[in-house]
């Protein structure tokens, strides 16, 4: 199955999720979690990166990250690769850490961002562990409310008067359902109709400026190893699978090949691909719409 797609963009921010395998914890003491924040803090602080808040259970991480220099599934493959493999060698342990990778939800700053940062400062609370905020360790709460560390807090605050006014705010959350998220076409966003108006109507500008483009072949074999687990050069001949659907519309109306040259790549004859190409002409504009937001997130940061 195709990964689901993610927008992003300097500046934008996101509900970062990770979880453990199997619900799993990917902490054991305290010394992981240290670690994790100075990893963390380290990448985000070298990439341009701003992050709004944090909370580390045991077996997941919340947190709120404004995109820098790249994008954010960049920074996020590094310093979780990082962690967990410094995590291995130190419990001499092997195997997945990680439940795939971690999860992206957009942030409207204006409506959400100040719901989204109270529900991960309550997450301790709410799951029983202590009866306020303060008393959690591992959550940017005390940097709020103390001297910050690892988190810039000055957008959050500039929503309050004072730091009673924040942490009454805090305290509220605990009356009131969690913010909910929705899904837009094949994105999930904390935000209202206008924003996610926005949001599409500036990605659909941006594929409008690369649809002549011609995309190198190796972008292509990026993208499907991404999205479907294969590299162009491992397409099976005759596969039914989806990623063979992909590579046909993309090497055509993307990197601009001929019948023939895309017959090679999909290991059938010039005609083959072009019946293909023809008989899944429906699901055409889906597979590019895929192809083009990954490659304006992943290429032209």
């Amino acid at each position: 199955m195709p990964r689901p797609l993610r927008i992003d963009f300097p500046g934008a921010l996101h509900h970062v999720i990770v979880k453990g395998n199997e619900g799993k914890n990917i902490f054991r003491d305290v010394k992981d979690k240290e670690n994790f924040l100075e990893i963390f803090s380290e990448l985000i602080d070298r990439d341009g990166f701003v992050m709004h808040a944090y909370c580390l259970m045991d077996n997941h991480i919340h947190s709120i990250i404004e995109t820098g220099n790249i994008p954010l599934s960049q920074l996020m493959q590094e310093v979780l690769t990082r962690y967990v493999q410094e995590f291995n060698v130190k419990w001499n342990r092997s195997g997945h850490l990680l439940q795939g990778r971690h999860s992206a939800i957009l942030v409207d700053r204006e409506k959400y961002l100040l719901t989204v940062v109270r529900y991960i400062h309550l997450n301790p609370v709410n799951a029983g562990m202590v009866s306020i905020p303060e008393d959690y360790k591992w959550s940017s709460y005390r940097e709020y409310i103390g001297e910050a560390r690892f988190i810039s807090p000055e957008l959050v605050l500039s929503y309050f008067s004072n730091i009673e006014d924040f942490r009454r705010f805090t305290m509220e959350g605990l009356k009131k359902e969690p913010p909910e998220f929705h899904k837009v076409q094949d994105f999930l966003a904390y935000g209202t109709k206008t924003f996610m108006k926005n949001i599409l109507k500036k990605r659909h500008k941006e594929r409008r400026k690369i649809r002549k483009e011609k995309i190198d072949k190796d972008v292509i074999s990026r993208f499907l190893e991404e999205h479907y687990g294969i590299t162009r050069g491992k397409i099976k001949k005759y596969s039914r699978e989806e990623y063979r659907k992909a590579a046909c519309f993309i090497l055509r109306d993307r990197a601009h090949l001929t019948w023939k040259q895309i017959g090679n790549t999909l290991k059938v004859s010039s005609s083959g691909a072009n019946r293909l190409y023809k008989r899944e002409i429906k699901k055409k504009k889906n597979f590019l719409e895929t192809f083009d937001i990954w490659w304006i997130s992943s290429e032209k940061k």
